[in-house]
């Protein structure tokens, strides 16, 4: 079993704030049903924006598969890592240097990216449209059968969850995931290094919010998941067997004119072994614009002007990762789409 499958003696409790909601109907066809989980994922997207979902039909095989495959992969020596160095279409390796955060604290974990699949001949990609490339494999027996199975299982537990979304906001079922024919949905695989590797810090991953509309989160059982309560006190969000911790990004809190909240977070991870997560950033077809006015809000009361998706995700990964040019983080950005993370 892969390191980052170590299971603590005793599973830490789930903060009251955080819920758990199991939303097996989802998948059903009991509408009652799955309007009382809706209001229920609602109700968590209006208060924190983070909340756990058990019953999501992701088989625990794949899950348990996809880990083991991705930490032989990061046992590769580097060299032989960087064969798939990622390009700025966020596909294949990146090492620890990649992401700037404001504090100036080194980022202690290297990654793998993927995205939703498409062909080199495809209409996007002989465009140049940005975030749009064939996933950049490793010549390594099994992984991308394990990773590229993993990855739709989860996307499609996505597609539940914005579902509910929907049905919350008194929308069609599809109301969102129309918009997801072609969506720009990455994921990336987080390799933590253990506290006794060269760049140790105290903070894996740096206070922050996701650029997009919605995170569908697998951790493993070490925990390090911190969610900033509304006292400005961080809270941990540990591991829950079985579960997804999902959260909602800015471009939803855009499209829901600041109704669901984009919660700043962070990973910290001191264990002397290295640490797994996989987040799915759910995002739209590039092309889709984002107007809080879609959802029934009137001009007046309108927080935000229209965005198109695409283009506010690149504004977020500019100022963010030195992939797209970005560099440290020392005064106040001119982006006027970047929300920064707040201050520890």
């Amino acid at each position: 079993m892969a390191a980052g499958l170590s299971v603590p003696a005793a599973e830490p409790a789930i903060p009251a704030s955080i819920p758990v909601i199991d939303i097996g109907a989802l998948y059903g066809d009991d509408k009652a049903a799955k309007a009382a989980v809706a209001a229920k994922i609602g109700a968590a997207c209006d208060d924190s924006g983070f909340f756990y979902v058990v019953n999501h039909n992701v088989p625990l095989a794949t899950i348990e598969n996809a880990v083991a495959t991705v930490d032989r992969f990061f046992a590769l020596p580097e060299a032989e890592r960087l064969k798939v160095k990622a390009d700025s279409n966020n596909r294949g390796y990146r090492d620890i240097w990649d992401s700037v955060h404001r504090n100036g604290k080194t980022n202690a974990k290297d990654s793998f990216d993927l995205g939703f699949p498409v062909a080199a001949d495809d209409p996007e990609v002989k465009a140049g449209t940005p975030l749009y490339a064939p996933n950049n494999w490793p010549d390594m027996p099994g992984f991308r059968e394990a990773v590229e199975t993993y990855y739709l299982e989860t996307y499609r537990l996505g597609m539940k969850i914005l579902e509910g979304f929907a049905l919350y906001l008194g929308k069609p079922e599809d109301f969102f995931t129309q918009h997801f024919t072609k969506p720009v949905a990455d994921m990336v695989i987080n390799h933590y290094l253990g506290s006794a590797g060269l760049h140790v810090s105290d903070q894996a991953s740096g206070p922050h919010t996701d650029h997009g509309v919605v995170t569908i989160l697998w951790q493993d059982m070490l925990g390090g998941l911190e969610v900033m309560g509304k006292d400005g006190q961080w809270m941990a969000a540990p591991p829950l067997r079985g579960s997804y911790v999902i959260n909602i990004g800015e471009l939803m809190k855009r499209w829901t004119n600041g109704r669901f909240q984009a919660t700043v977070h962070r990973v910290v991870h001191l264990r002397d072994m290295p640490r797994y997560s996989m987040p799915l950033f759910c995002n739209p077809n590039f092309r889709t614009m984002v107007d809080p006015r879609d959802l029934g809000v009137s001009d007046a009361e309108a927080q935000y002007e229209p965005v198109m998706s695409g283009e506010f995700l690149l504004s977020r990964f500019k100022a963010t990762r030195k992939l797209w040019g970005a560099e440290k983080q020392d005064g106040v950005t001119e982006d006027p789409y970047l929300v920064e993370a707040a201050a520890e």
